[in-house]
């Protein structure tokens, strides 16, 4: 899905995370996701991504998830699935986001 830079001037295409739940995403025609780039920086609340951390799909390049870059989208703008993350990384999402927003 085409996603804003964080300065909010300028989008493009990239991996994204579903972060919101199945009711809130059959209810609404948004949903809430975090931003997978291949060009992290290191910062406290990425959470790296390889292809053994993908359950089904493929990952081109080793990424990660930017906990800490929540995103309101359209459903409409989606491009295409590619894939789903295993549980375990899951859960270290879930972790920094507690972390985040002290949860």
């Amino acid at each position: 899905a085409p996603i804003l830079f964080s300065s909010q001037i300028g989008a493009k295409p990239r991996p994204a995370l579903i972060l919101s739940s199945k009711r809130y995403n059959q209810a609404s025609d948004d949903i809430v996701v975090l931003k997978i780039t291949s060009k992290g920086k290191d910062y406290p609340f990425d959470v790296q991504l390889t292809e053994k951390d993908m359950a089904e799909g493929e990952l081109k390049y080793e990424s990660v998830i930017q906990a800490d870059f929540p995103v309101v989208i359209e459903k409409q703008i989606i491009i295409q699935k590619i894939g789903r993350i295993k549980e375990q990384k899951l859960r270290e999402v879930k972790q920094k986001l507690k972390e985040l927003f002290n949860l």
